[in-house]
C-alpha cells in the first residue's frame, strides 16, 4: 500500500516531462490544431507531396482567402484523416470552406515504406487529451492505464530534452507550406514517359476506410473537397484518378494538373523524382488556384 502510494506520487512528477514536451517542438502545427488555432478558409492536407507542392500563401495573395497547409512529410492517409477529424472536433478551429487533399498516385492506398501514421508527431503532445484519446483509439495505449498514470502516456521521445530546429528540407513558411529551394544531388533527370497502369492489388483496407472517412467528414460538414494529384517526374499513373472517383462516390473533385505544360517534365523544377522544388511549386499552385477560381466562379 505504501509502495503504491509512493509510485502514484512519483508518477505525478512526470507531469513536468509531459507538459514541457510541446515547447521543444519546432513544427507547432499539430498543436495548433489540438488547441483550436486554425482559422483558415482553405486547408491543405497531405504528405511531403502536399507540403512541398502547394504553397498556401498563393491562395491568399491571389484570391484573398485565408489558407493554411497542414501536410506532414512522411504521413499517410490515416494520419490525414485524423488531422481533419481533429481540426473539426477541436473547439476554436474555424470550419474551412474548402479542403484540398494532396495524394500520391503510386502508393497513397498501398503499403509504403515512406508513408505512415506519424506517431512521432503525437507523443510530444500527449499533454492534450485529444492526442491521448487517439493513441488509445489506435491501441497504442491502454485506456485505463492512460487515464491513471502519466508515465503510461509517455514515450522515449518525451525524454529527449534538446530543443528541435528546422532542417534544410523541413523549414516551414508562415502559411504552413514547406517548399524546397534546392535540388537533390542524386536525381535521375530522365523523365519517364511510359505510364504505369494502376491496379487495386495491394490496396490496404485501413487506407481505403481512411480516404472514405476523410470524404465523409467533408460531406457531413458541407466542406468542398478537392483531391489534387501533384506532378512526379513521370506521367500520371493511368487509371488512378478513376479509382479515386470510384472510392469517393463523386463527392470530391479529382483535379489533375496540365500534363502538357513542359515545366512538369523539366528537371530544373524538381527537388527529386517525387517532389517539385520551390519554382515548380509556385507554378503548380498557381495552376491549382486558377482551377479553384474557375470552379467557384471567383
Amino acid at each position: 500500500m505504501i509502495f503504491a502510494g509512493c509510485f502514484f506520487i512519483l508518477d505525478k512528477a512526470f507531469i513536468f516531462v509531459r507538459n514541457s514536451s510541446p515547447n521543444r517542438e519546432v513544427d507547432r502545427r499539430l498543436e495548433m490544431i489540438a488547441t483550436g488555432q486554425i482559422q483558415s478558409d482553405v486547408l491543405i492536407y497531405g504528405s511531403s507531396r502536399g507540403a512541398r507542392s502547394v504553397i498556401a500563401k498563393v491562395f491568399t495573395d491571389s484570391l484573398g482567402l485565408s489558407a493554411y497547409n497542414l501536410s506532414f512529410p512522411g504521413s499517410d492517409i490515416t494520419f490525414h484523416e485524423f488531422l481533419l477529424r481533429l481540426t473539426l472536433e477541436s473547439k476554436g478551429n474555424k470550419k474551412p470552406k474548402t479542403v484540398i487533399l494532396v495524394v500520391d498516385d503510386s502508393d497513397e492506398l498501398k503499403i509504403s515504406k515512406s508513408l505512415k501514421f506519424r506517431l512521432d508527431r503525437m507523443y510530444p503532445l500527449v499533454k492534450y487529451k485529444a492526442i491521448r484519446n487517439e493513441l488509445v483509439r489506435r491501441k497504442e495505449k491502454k485506456p485505463i492505464l492512460n487515464e491513471l498514470f502519466i508515465i503510461h502516456q509517455l514515450n522515449k521521445s518525451n525524454f529527449l530534452f534538446k530543443q528541435k530546429k528546422f532542417t534544410k528540407n523541413d523549414s516551414i513558411m508562415a502559411c504552413g507550406s514547406m517548399p524546397i529551394s534546392h535540388q537533390k544531388k542524386k536525381f535521375n533527370k530522365k523523365f519517364k514517359w511510359a505510364p504505369y497502369n494502376y491496379s487495386k492489388r495491394g490496396e490496404l483496407i485501413q487506407k481505403i476506410r481512411a480516404i472514405r472517412a476523410f470524404k465523409n467528414h467533408c460531406k457531413k460538414n458541407n466542406i468542398e473537397l478537392i483531391i489534387a494529384i501533384p506532378p512526379n517526374f513521370r506521367v500520371v499513373t493511368k487509371g488512378f484518378p478513376f479509382r479515386l472517383n470510384e472510392l469517393l462516390d463523386g463527392y470530391a473533385t479529382v483535379w489533375l494538373y496540365n500534363q502538357e505544360n513542359p515545366v512538369y517534365s523539366n528537371p530544373d523544377y524538381y527537388f527529386d523524382n517525387a517532389h517539385l522544388q520551390t519554382n515548380g511549386s509556385y507554378i503548380y499552385t498557381n495552376e491549382l488556384v486558377k482551377f479553384y477560381r474557375q470552379k467557384n466562379n471567383l
